[in-house]
């Protein structure tokens, strides 16, 4: 897919999340306020090494150690009904603040709206098959002081119906988060 297919992909999914009242909002992978997440971006790049993407065994627990509190894998699931989305590894520090979500779907752990806005985020990047950077203002009580940001990226999943979907994500409060972006990902054809 070109850039404007995916400019209008992304504006599509905003849109979307505009309307639905919906506080993610997706942009293409660049401009992360956190370096890490720049780093995160980079190392992806670096594994898929030439491919549309790296595979799942190519960001190893050794390779992703600088992110795993911050990790998660995300994994699409066909039903009768539609994709479902179940959380294969959730990070001890997302954990921390959000709860331990790992092997349950969306929809389980989140309240409707929130469970949509992931999902239809999700279906954006598996139709691009890019990383996305991610932001969104958090509205559940506990936490409705934090903004996140994160990175999605496919990956590569032999015997998979679709690629598994790793996120990368930075809590901060919403008054840090209006802190500018530090620096960008190294650029990339």
């Amino acid at each position: 897919m070109d850039a404007v297919t995916h400019r209008d992909a992304i504006g599509a999914y905003n849109a979307r999340a505009k309307a639905m009242g919906w506080t993610l909002r997706c942009a293409p992978a660049a401009g992360f306020r956190r370096t890490e997440l720049a780093d995160a971006l980079d190392l992806w790049r670096t594994k898929a090494d030439g491919r549309k993407m790296p595979s799942r065994a190519d960001m190893s627990a050794r390779a992703m150690k600088p992110f795993l509190r911050q990790m998660s894998i995300v994994e699409r699931v066909a039903t009768e009904k539609g994709a479902r989305y179940r959380v294969r590894l959730h990070g001890s520090k997302l954990a921390s603040y959000l709860g331990d979500k790992t092997g349950r779907y969306l929809e389980e752990v989140m309240p409707p709206g929130t469970a949509a806005s992931y999902a239809a985020v999700y279906d954006t990047m598996l139709k691009l098959l890019v990383p996305l950077r991610l932001v969104i203002n958090y509205e559940s009580p506990k936490i409705d002081y934090l903004s996140g940001e994160s990175l999605i990226a496919p990956l590569a999943a032999p015997g998979k119906a679709s690629p598994l979907i790793l996120s990368v994500t930075y809590l901060d409060s919403r008054e840090r988060s209006a802190i500018a972006p530090t620096r960008s990902a190294t650029p990339h054809a």
